[in-house]
């Protein structure tokens, strides 16, 4: 015959079972979300990098004496439904524009109207500090 004193015991020994499993169990959770969080980063920065290439296209063939085009942020969508835009500055003779860039559109400070020269070339720094020239 056992005693409340034997059987508690056992049970004892299960309970410590029971939540050094759980704590197991949410380790693992917890690792394998951080590893799905650092690929979506991950990804989300290559797709946020391929916009601002995107839109230094647009702003190239729109806008013409660029010099160079700075990417001041990453870049991304504003709210629900908005379109995806980065922020720039823009050097044109020299000068500094402010600019809201994206592959669909352009605004920002006015910049001087001059016609796109096709054979030009631009710096074009990221926001990850990478760089390249077009044209």
């Amino acid at each position: 015959m056992t005693t409340a004193e034997d059987s508690g015991k056992p049970r004892m020994h299960k309970g410590r079972r029971v939540l050094r499993s759980i704590g197991i169990l949410l380790a693992v959770a917890i690792g394998l979300g951080a590893c799905t969080f650092e690929g979506d980063s991950m990804n989300q920065r290559k797709a946020n990098l391929e916009n601002q290439r995107r839109s230094a296209l647009v702003l190239l063939k729109n806008q013409g004496g660029v010099e160079k085009v700075r990417f001041t942020s990453e870049g991304g969508k504003l709210g629900l439904g908005a379109p995806w835009v980065v922020e720039a500055v823009v050097t044109i003779d020299g000068r500094e524009f402010n600019e809201i860039l994206g592959p669909r559109q352009l605004g920002g400070d006015p910049m001087p109207k001059l016609p796109s020269a096709p054979n030009s070339r631009t710096t074009v720094i990221y926001s990850d500090g990478s760089s390249e020239v077009i044209g």
